[in-house]
């Protein structure tokens, strides 16, 4: 008797949207998203937008993070004074999809990090562990093929709680990392709003 395995892969669907400033909207929407690269990004290399989960409008997220996001705290005044805020529809295969909303998710980030703290321990060298830097950990070893990455996380986008440098531990935001804009996003982006930054953090 013969054994067919057969493997189904879904496509996860769903909408994201990048607050920035808006002299980046026409190379963004001619050339599509550059990716930023480091390991204390929230979850890893890669363009980030908000998307719907503990919070219900991720276009407004996304607004009040281009607006906070203006302030230049050295210069002490606002790098950009019109903001925009950019619409894509994210597809990914779901084998290269990490959800860390779920308990599935967090455990494979679990296990990128044992195999991380062996790894390190061979060589002698420790590390604070921070999600982003396990996410692109996991890239170069090729422990996994992570193409797209959703969390929770805390975001200040109050102002008040800027100017007042307060944090909560409860998370206010769905945010999801895009490695590779081109496989999961392509051309498919639009302008869905754009305003003035009104205010300066002082």
């Amino acid at each position: 008797m013969h054994v067919f395995l057969i493997f189904i892969y879904m496509i996860v669907k769903f909408d994201g949207f990048h607050g920035t400033d808006n002299d980046n909207v026409d190379s963004i929407l001619q050339d599509g998203f550059k990716i930023s690269s480091g390991d204390k990004d929230w979850l890893g290399d890669g363009c980030y937008f908000f998307v719907e989960g503990i919070n219900k409008n991720p276009c407004e997220q996304a607004v009040q993070w281009a607006i906070l996001n203006a302030w230049d705290k050295i210069n002490r005044k606002n790098k950009y004074v019109t903001y925009a805020v950019l619409h894509s529809n994210i597809t990914v295969d779901d084998s290269k999809f990490l959800d860390l909303t779920n308990a599935d998710g967090v455990e494979i980030l679990d296990y990128i990090q044992k195999l991380c703290r062996e790894k390190l321990a061979t060589i002698g060298k420790r590390i604070h562990f921070i999600d982003g830097y396990l996410i692109n950990f996991a890239r170069t070893e090729k422990i996994i093929d992570i193409e797209v990455t959703k969390g929770n996380v805390y975001i200040k986008l109050n102002i008040e709680d800027r100017i007042h440098n307060l944090s909560r531990r409860i998370n206010n935001c769905t945010i999801c990392s895009v490695y590779l804009p081109s496989n999961n996003i392509g051309k498919n982006i639009k302008l869905v709003k754009k305003g003035n930054v009104e205010y300066e953090i002082g």
